[in-house]
């Protein structure tokens, strides 16, 4: 995955997490913090934060971690950062995993490290987590800091799709269109690309549009072929455009024909 990506994905996780740690955290010192951080009195947040992390609460190592990454009660510092979400991730905490992961894959405050990121991605895949389970489908299908394994990236994408992550069903797709690490498969394909094409993965109404002009794994339908590469041309898919002028073709030429015959 490009290191744009992963970034962007890091930071909406991380302003997502924010939110629902400080809302969950029931522990005495962790409520007092939160309330400050939602009052928006960060150095008392941190402060009191900070003194139940280094007591081992994991909750409160987490949350820490969160605001050196965000710069919230404490200069931004991207190591410190990594620091806390090691020490919440080795007690269980899912998100710290993830996000470290995140770090490792982005170079961010930890050294680059793939391996290190699949190690992390692994950890909270195991508990659940649909962003990690995405990642190391990725990772696992491209040999990126593993060893390329298709029949796992099936596996990750298929528990990230079922938790409606939308890259994931079209990773899906894909792996079942091309029959990569399972059995080819055109109508799975075919029901994973609709389930990410009406989400608005491009590629998705790409793929799903030629599917409906050949009739690959769905019964042939140039209106639906129109209707799916026209919204992924719109969208930038430049050979959708093309297509999308192979299926217009069509649709004239199917009722040009229709013409004739009723003519005669």
């Amino acid at each position: 995955m490009p290191k744009h990506i992963f970034r962007d994905v890091l930071f909406a996780a991380l302003m997502v997490v924010i939110a629902m740690t400080y809302c969950t955290a029931l522990a005495e010192p962790i409520k007092d913090a939160t309330e400050a951080f939602e009052n928006g009195d960060f150095e008392t947040a941190i402060r009191l934060t900070r003194a139940a992390a280094e007591k081992g609460d994991a909750t409160a190592q987490y949350n820490l971690g969160l605001m050196y990454h965000g710069g919230k009660g404490a200069r931004q510092n991207f190591r410190e950062a990594a620091k806390w979400f090691q020490l919440a991730a080795e007690k269980g905490i899912s998100d710290a995993a993830y996000n470290l992961g995140l770090m490792f894959a982005l170079g961010q405050g930890v050294a680059h490290n793939e391996e290190e990121a699949a190690k992390w991605w692994n950890v909270a895949a195991a508990k659940g987590d649909p962003r990690a389970q995405y990642n190391l489908a990725l990772i696992y299908k491209n040999g990126n800091g593993v060893d390329q394994d298709l029949k796992k990236a099936v596996k990750f994408f298929r528990l990230a799709a079922a938790q409606e992550i939308p890259e994931a069903q079209f990773g899906l797709a894909m792996m079942y269109h091309d029959g990569s690490g399972v059995s080819q498969d055109f109508k799975e394909a075919a029901k994973w690309l609709k389930t990410a094409a009406v989400k608005g993965i491009a590629d998705a109404q790409y793929h799903l549009g030629i599917l409906y002009k050949e009739g690959r794994g769905i019964d042939q339908n140039v209106t639906e072929a129109e209707k799916w590469l026209r919204l992924a041309a719109e969208r930038g898919i430049e050979k959708a455009r093309y297509e999308l002028g192979v299926v217009l073709l069509m649709k004239k030429s199917t009722s040009e024909n229709a013409s004739s015959a009723a003519a005669r």
